[in-house]
């Protein structure tokens, strides 16, 4: 059977099909991740032409066949492109980071209308400019938990009991650990459980105040990075990273 819906979703990853197609990964609000064909997207003349870019915000239309994990684009209209990203290599790069980690943390197809609406926080707050670390650091932490990973900072995850004002960390065991659990654990700088835990309370733009040292928010996403890789079973491979770090050491 096949209907034909109409969704607001992001375009998260663009794949080159043919000479004049394209196959792209979305992010729905009703429809969760799906991946469509654009056809004849490259061409000039085409009405998906300059529309079905990477990071924007499309009300698309698509034709669905049960049984079928490829739906077919038929019509787009564009919500928000995001120029101020695309004309700021920063946050192009930042934006770009985050995507790479919402390919890896979102599998299947079930809708979830608190990640789409992050994915919105986060490229307005990267479209407002700097600064980039506090906001990407966050809205991976906040889309762990959406997708079901959520690091525990409040109570032992060995024992279960108060950590108190320990800085303990057990990736395996999912997060912070107290001092008689401490076998197996690394210590990790208290500055970070304290940012983790008051950018859960905070929104986005309140998350930009929040303060770490220089170097405090590459040991945040590695903490994370490290951390998802137990749980998901597989490495997090970030093509952008490259891409910040050399952006870095241009500055």
């Amino acid at each position: 059977m096949q209907v034909r819906v109409t969704t607001p979703a992001f375009v998260l990853r663009r794949i080159r099909w043919s000479e004049s197609s394209l196959i792209l990964t979305l992010y729905s609000l009703d429809f969760g991740r799906i991946s469509a064909i654009a056809k004849g997207a490259l061409r000039p003349k085409s009405s998906f032409y300059g529309r079905v870019e990477l990071l924007s915000m499309l009300d698309i239309s698509l034709s669905r066949r049960e049984g079928r994990e490829l739906d077919t684009a038929t019509e787009t209209t564009v919500i928000n492109h995001y120029e101020s990203i695309r004309v700021n290599p920063d946050a192009f790069v930042y934006s770009c980071i985050f995507i790479e980690w919402l390919l890896n943390l979102i599998t299947g197809s079930e809708p979830s209308h608190p990640m789409f609406h992050l994915i919105s926080g986060i490229l307005d707050n990267f479209s407002a400019g700097t600064p980039f670390w506090p906001v990407l650091c966050s809205g991976i932490e906040k889309a762990l938990r959406l997708s079901g990973f959520a690091m525990e900072i409040d109570r032992c995850t060995l024992c279960g009991g108060d950590p108190g004002d320990s800085s303990l960390w057990n990736a395996i065991s999912g997060g912070i650990v107290c001092r008689n659990c401490s076998e197996n654990s690394e210590r990790i700088p208290p500055g970070i459980i304290a940012f983790i835990r008051k950018s859960r309370k905070s929104r986005l733009d309140e998350v930009r105040k929040l303060k770490l040292w220089q170097g405090g928010y590459r040991q945040c996403f590695d903490i994370m990075r490290k951390f998802a890789e137990v749980h998901l079973e597989k490495r997090i491979k970030l093509k952008s990273l490259s891409v910040l770090e050399a952006l870095e050491d241009d500055y």
